[in-house]
């Protein structure tokens, strides 16, 4: 897969990530509900809510990360939470998933020291478990994630 360029993503890109998104929700049979208007309102505002590349040969787009800033006082500095990583499945085997988490932490600003690389994996998903494994990622043995959102959400607001 030679002559593949990986970049930032920039304004102009919203539409070719949510393209790539959707993808990578189409082949992990996930809803996808962010449209091209949340990635520009959330992605290309100051501050950025997430941070992504694009992998692309020519005109054709071949793969995504998108990632958001974390910060971690066990891990003794910043880090990046990576969301969503999608690479096409013309792509797949020649080493572009690996590019892309390598690239991602150059997308932090200069000031920032980037001291890890956090994510989740669907247990349903066995060869994006090995690829994370065989890059030295491992698993968080002694958390468990935890996620609020919807009606529960809006409690915890109304009571703050």
């Amino acid at each position: 897969m030679d002559g593949i360029e990986i970049t930032p993503a920039r304004r102009e890109d919203a539409t070719r990530l949510y393209w790539a998104l959707s993808c990578l929700s189409r082949d992990l049979g996930d809803c996808h509900a962010t449209g091209p208007d949340d990635l520009l309102r959330h992605g290309f505002s100051d501050p950025p809510a997430f941070l992504a590349l694009l992998a692309s040969r020519n005109d054709e787009t071949l793969g995504a990360l998108v990632a958001s800033p974390v910060f971690s006082t066990t891990r003794g500095g910043a880090g990046l939470y990576v969301s969503d990583l999608w690479v096409s499945e013309r792509a797949r085997g020649a080493g572009l998933g690996k590019r892309l988490l390598a690239a991602a932490p150059a997308l932090a600003p200069e000031d920032w020291t980037v001291t890890f690389l956090k994510l989740a994996v669907y247990h349903d998903n066995p060869g994006a478990r090995r690829l994370y494994e065989r890059l030295g990622f491992e698993p968080r043995g002694d958390e468990t994630v935890f996620d609020l959102q919807g009606p529960a959400l809006a409690n915890l607001r109304k009571r703050s």
